[in-house]
């Protein structure tokens, strides 16, 4: 009996146990683990706990700060005072500008200037760098023996060529007020340079526009009846090596069947170059086909997309084109960036037109440019201000300049490859752009 209760009894107390445990409060339980998450923002890189993951848009590793213009950049960091040649597409004009000069501009703390920036051409951004006269040269077609724009004497292994901008041409015209946004299909562009049209009122510009029974038709095909001076199409075209030319030779070629290829960086140029119209004249740059179009009644040319939107060229009036779908667009930013993603990523100097591009809403005239410089460097100091600046250029300039000025940021997976490239700039086999100085 004794035996038992004694049984019973310890029953009770281990019950009694259990129940003391089950009841114990919260605060007694074992804390759950926090683990350490990083956002990287375009202000700041913020730490913050979380218990078992990190949220969407965090990250458990610690970001890079390189690129970012932040504090711990190693882009801003120099390790001596240097002033830095540039020159080359006129293309890229606008964003060389922001990038190197002015509030905007790149200076890694005070320590890095750049030369005045003539924008005299891809051709004269090649030869430059390849004689050595610029630390920089910009141009819109790669330096190729393939695409024939490598200066003679030169090998292309011993350059790093950095895609630096993407952007769009257009097709500008002034016709006055009445005339905005005619569409123009990439054969007639070509037949106008070519001579083939030579006014206005001609019957394919008027059938384009929707014949002489719409408004925009009658008003075409009125300016020959009144016999206009503006009726007479005034050509216009770059007379120096141009990328932008390239690019407008790419477009005629692929969109417009029209005969013209590209031929070694300079094409269509000189006198009148290979271009059939007889009222033609050239002009230096992009800045300079802009104040042309501007000041001339009745005249056609090419430019780059930004420069239309610089104040004081509000004359220039921007053709309609289409896409390889057939689809009427006017430019923008966002078909412009539709071109590079159709292209693929599959960006090189082997690879590099982005003109014509398959699908819908896709700009035809679009181009990448490139900042080239020598892998082999002599000079620590330029060296790293060089690349250091490319990569600060190639990363948060995309996001807070580029569009600012008129251009498509690079896509994610050309700043990685404009990086990997600018790897191989170094001094004494020592990559500049990775040091901390």
């Amino acid at each position: 009996m004794k035996k038992t209760l004694r049984s019973l009894t310890a029953v009770s107390i281990a019950a009694a146990g259990l129940l003391t445990v089950a009841t114990l409060p919260a605060s007694g339980a074992a804390k759950a683990k926090k683990i350490t998450c990083y956002e990287l923002t375009n202000t700041a890189l913020r730490t913050k706990a979380f218990t078992k993951a990190c949220p969407k848009g965090w990250s458990r590793s610690k970001p890079s700060l390189q690129g970012t213009n932040l504090k711990g950049d190693t882009d801003l960091s120099v390790p001596s005072t240097v002033t830095l040649a540039i020159n080359g597409s006129s293309f890229d004009a606008p964003l060389v500008g922001a990038t190197t000069s002015g509030s905007t501009g790149y200076t890694a703390g005070g320590k890095v200037s750049f030369s005045a920036y003539p924008a005299a051409g891809s051709g004269t951004g090649r030869t430059a760098i390849a004689n050595g006269s610029v630390a920089i040269g910009f141009s819109d077609v790669p330096m190729t023996a393939a695409a024939g724009t490598l200066p003679s004497g030169t090998t292309e292994a011993n350059y790093a060529q950095v895609p630096y901008a993407l952007g769009g041409a257009v097709i500008g015209y002034n016709l006055g007020a009445g005339l905005d946004n005619i569409k123009l299909t990439a054969p007639e562009i070509a037949q106008i340079y070519d001579g083939k049209i030579t006014t206005w009122s001609n019957s394919a510009i008027v059938a384009t526009n929707g014949g002489a029974g719409t408004a925009t038709g009658k008003a075409l095909a009125d300016l020959g009846t009144n016999n206009e001076a503006r009726n007479t199409i005034k050509v216009l075209y770059r007379n120096a090596g141009s990328g932008t030319t390239e690019a407008f030779t790419y477009f005629l070629s692929q969109a417009g069947n029209s005969g013209h290829a590209p031929n070694g960086g300079s094409p269509m140029e000189g006198a009148g170059g290979a271009w059939g119209a007889t009222n033609i004249n050239g002009v230096a740059n992009n800045a300079a086909m802009a104040q042309g179009i501007v000041n001339t009644l009745g005249s056609i040319g090419y430019v780059e997309y930004s420069y239309v939107l610089i104040p004081g060229n509000d004359a220039i009036q921007v053709a309609q084109l289409q896409d390889k779908n057939g689809q009427w667009l006017e430019p923008s930013l966002t078909n412009i960036a539709n071109a590079a993603a159709a292209a693929g990523s599959g960006l090189s100097t082997a690879n590099f037109a982005i003109t014509d591009e398959p699908g819908s809403n896709v700009w035809p005239f679009a181009t990448y440019s490139w900042a080239i410089v020598p892998k082999t460097q002599t000079n620590e100091g330029s060296c790293e201000a060089i690349t250091k600046y490319l990569d600060w250029e190639s990363h948060y300039a995309q996001n807070a300049i580029a569009k600012a000025e008129g251009y498509v940021p690079l896509p994610t997976a050309v700043r990685t490859y404009a990086r990997a490239l600018l790897k191989e700039v170094t001094v004494s086999g020592t990559a500049c752009v990775s040091q901390k100085s």
